[in-house]
């Protein structure tokens, strides 16, 4: 990809990953063709602050983990999150935010792996 449009989606997106995975997204970006461009650029992603104060207001009836995809978890913490007498809910506010940003890094590796072309493979040798 042209260095532009790779430091273009790279910024958009930086915030949004956990940072030690930032260095491996650059690689991909700018090893992706210029034809993913428009499908990188439009990736739905979660802001984490916004992941991380719906954690902290609705954390306990599990409507964080409903939002990030983990349907289960979401489940059970609002059927058993009482049990742990607000434990579950104060330790789940720093893991919904990293699972934000690792679940937008995992949305854009699979985006990019879409869009990407297969390699084009030679033809099986004819036998005679």
């Amino acid at each position: 990809m042209q260095e532009e449009k790779s430091n273009q989606l790279f910024y958009q997106y930086k915030d949004s990953v956990p940072g030690d995975r930032a260095a491996q997204l650059k690689g991909m970006l700018d090893a992706a063709p210029d034809s993913c461009y428009n499908t990188l650029a439009t990736v739905k992603t979660h802001s984490p602050v916004v992941i991380l104060i719906i954690s902290i207001f609705l954390g306990g009836l599990g409507i964080d983990r409903f939002m990030l995809g983990d349907i289960g978890l979401g489940v059970c913490k609002l059927l058993f999150g009482w049990v742990t007498g607000g434990i579950w809910w104060l330790v789940d506010i720093f893991l919904t935010y990293r699972r934000a940003k690792v679940k937008n890094f995992e949305n854009i590796a699979a985006a990019l792996r879409a869009a990407t072309p297969p390699p084009m493979q030679a033809p099986p040798p004819v036998q005679r």
